[in-house]
């Protein structure tokens, strides 16, 4: 919930992939619980993993020439994220055939600790990418510096990684990518609950949390925001509100969102088929120039 799907999709963008010099691209796939993968020399490897920085020290066959990207997010959006994509948008699959009607029913401060103990599992894994022994093989890329200007932020990852995109392909990609263009023609900070571009901002988490469940995040993970940067100090609960922000008060406000929600859902789904359409085509587009170029060599 941190934006590395989005990160992913345009590092794969198969047009983008054609000026980064890589010559193998393994894309689509998400695997949060996977190794890391053995690649070929100058391979694109692009699902998303969920793992520490000791995995990747500890990768099968390091080169030095090995470079990771790590999108990184202040926990308590990440935690909203999670429990709002859990209790409505979220692929069916087991866990949220588990708690996705309990998140529903829940009250807010709920939902919070709900959220609290799900991160708690992969707590560890996130604070290693700030520790001081972090090396520079790996580039952290925080969610609100992608938000606040993608197209520098993307950029600064083609650097990095030593490609030489042209601007008006990385323009271009980044633009099709971008929040507006994936959701339907939401500006960031319009919400859509069903989406998995739910609303796209930073700090929306002070619009789900109470002193309490401030209090118990803090008491979970001690000094971990202040440590990862995103607090000056470990009394930053103290000045939230005693509640929440509540929900849509009345049946008929929250009917009307919900059918605002439907019919904005079903215009970005549109978008987003034709989106994998075309990504399909380019993808085997791609590999056959690729496959052409090989046996010619």
């Amino acid at each position: 919930k941190c934006g590395s799907q989005w990160v992913r999709d345009v590092l794969s963008e198969p047009v983008l992939v054609q000026h980064s010099g890589a010559a193998l691209l393994v894309s689509g796939v998400d695997l949060p619980s996977s190794g890391w993968p053995v690649l070929e020399s100058s391979g694109l490897a692009s699902p998303v993993y969920t793992a520490g920085f000791a995995d990747w020290q500890s990768r099968p066959n390091p080169d030095p020439e090995d470079r990771c990207v790590v999108v990184t997010r202040d926990p308590r959006d990440l935690i909203v994220s999670l429990v709002v994509s859990l209790a409505l948008s979220h692929t069916p699959n087991e866990v949220t055939s588990l708690l996705r009607l309990p998140i529903r029913h829940a009250n807010k401060d709920d939902r919070i600790r709900i959220g609290i103990h799900l991160f708690s599992h992969w707590a560890a894994q996130f604070q290693s990418w700030f520790a001081p022994e972090f090396d520079g093989d790996v580039l952290r890329l925080d969610y609100a510096e992608l938000v606040a200007d993608e197209q520098a932020a993307f950029r600064r990852i083609f650097a990095y990684l030593g490609w030489e995109i042209p601007e008006e392909v990385a323009t271009e990609v980044i633009n099709t990518h971008s929040f507006l263009a994936t959701s339907g023609g939401r500006r960031r900070g319009e919400e859509n609950e069903f989406s998995h571009r739910r609303k796209g901002v930073t700090g929306d988490w002070r619009n789900h949390f109470s002193r309490q469940t401030g209090e118990m995040f803090e008491g979970v993970f001690p000094g971990m925001l202040a440590r990862c940067g995103y607090e000056s100090g470990a009394e930053w609960w103290m000045d939230l509100p005693e509640e929440a922000a509540p929900d849509s008060a009345t049946a008929e406000g929250q009917l009307a969102r919900l059918l605002a929600a439907f019919e904005a859902q079903e215009k970005e789904l549109a978008i987003q088929r034709e989106a994998a359409a075309q990504r399909l085509r380019d993808v085997e587009t791609l590999h056959q120039m690729y496959n052409e170029l090989r046996y010619t060599t």
